[in-house]
């Protein structure tokens, strides 16, 4: 029967998801200019919402819909680079020769999503420490499209291989942070923190046709907020991360008042401009660490900017880039066929 269909297979949009995404960069916001001051790790919860989200996203993209990697890699290349772009030369200019500086070293490693493994070597990125998060998930992408290309010539358990390198990742980080590193030498590394994204991704790949409980999604949501606050680090990271990979995983079945609160209109445009919120925030919030301005008049002016950074760079780069690769993909069909 369609109720009991995986939602994703009708072809309907999942306003749900658009809410989880407004959700996680709510946290983020949130914990950078309020939380973190009283319980840190608020805003990488957020960061946390994202990974897990992107994990069963790009699972149905490349292996239930099994889109074309060229596709797929234009398609996240619209998506992400053009109001990068944007983001590191504006700012790299703008704040040229302040205490915010951080030169053109670092707007190159930040273009070409290595900053997360140059912070690990101390080198200074100054606004651009947030894009570590950013060049996790690039990374996972590259990892899981060269699974869906090895998966398309030779048949193997393709969740049980995602979901084992989640589990890799995951010890390789509770082992580093029981040998004393910092968060600095965990998790801001992708062979670290890809643990939510591939968990995730292999979880719903698992489960994306059985009935899960009404009750299993938001209980998962709710004990992953409760690990993510327990002292214990390792248990945090390993109990928070999978909890929050079942309930994305699971989000489909759940109770029709969770799904609808977070389908609610804030949340969902909340997820709409979560890109470039994600991305203006942080000079902002550099600016409130250092006391310059207004908590509140902060917060408004990372959300103008994130709103001009949507659409004026962010929606109509996507739109155009993304016609051009069609309109290229469909001439090249019709040389083939006029062959």
């Amino acid at each position: 029967m369609m109720q009991n269909q995986p939602r994703e297979e009708t072809g309907t949009h999942l306003a749900y998801l658009d809410g989880w995404r407004g959700i996680a960069v709510i946290f983020v916001i949130l914990g950078h200019f309020w939380l973190d001051d009283i319980k840190p790790g608020v805003s990488t919860f957020g960061v946390d919402l994202f990974f897990v989200l992107s994990g069963r996203l790009m699972s149905e993209i490349l292996f239930v819909k099994r889109a074309e990697l060229p596709t797929f890699f234009f398609r996240r290349f619209s998506r992400i680079y053009p109001a990068l772009l944007a983001f590191v030369v504006i700012t790299t200019l703008f704040f040229q020769g302040t205490e915010l500086s951080h030169g053109p070293v670092a707007a190159l490693l930040a273009l070409t999503f290595t900053i997360n493994y140059a912070m690990v070597y101390t080198h200074p990125v100054a606004l651009f420490d947030h894009l570590w998060s950013l060049c996790v998930e690039e990374h996972a992408y590259i990892l899981l499209a060269g699974i869906a290309f090895l998966s398309r010539r030779r048949l193997f358990p393709v969740g049980a291989v995602i979901v084992a390198l989640g589990l890799a990742a995951m010890l390789n980080g509770i082992v580093r942070t029981e040998l004393g590193a910092s968060v600095l030498y965990t998790h801001w590394r992708s062979d670290v923190s890809v643990a939510g994204i591939f968990l995730a991704g292999g979880l719903w790949l698992f489960l994306r046709r059985r009935q899960a409980p009404w009750w299993l999604s938001p209980a998962a949501l709710l004990v992953a907020v409760v690990a993510k606050g327990l002292p214990d680090h390792t248990l945090s990271f390993g109990l928070s991360t999978t909890m929050l990979a079942l309930s994305i995983t699971t989000i489909d079945h759940a109770t029709p008042v969770f799904r609808k609160i977070l389908s609610t209109r804030i949340l969902t445009y909340a997820g709409l401009w979560s890109y470039s919120l994600y991305l203006w925030q942080q000079p902002f919030y550099k600016l409130y660490r250092a006391e310059t301005a207004p908590t509140a008049l902060l917060i408004l002016a990372a959300l103008l900017a994130a709103l001009a950074s949507f659409y004026l760079v962010e929606k109509p780069a996507r739109r155009t880039l993304n016609r051009f690769f069609q309109n290229h993909l469909a001439k090249r069909v019709t040389g083939e066929r006029t062959v």
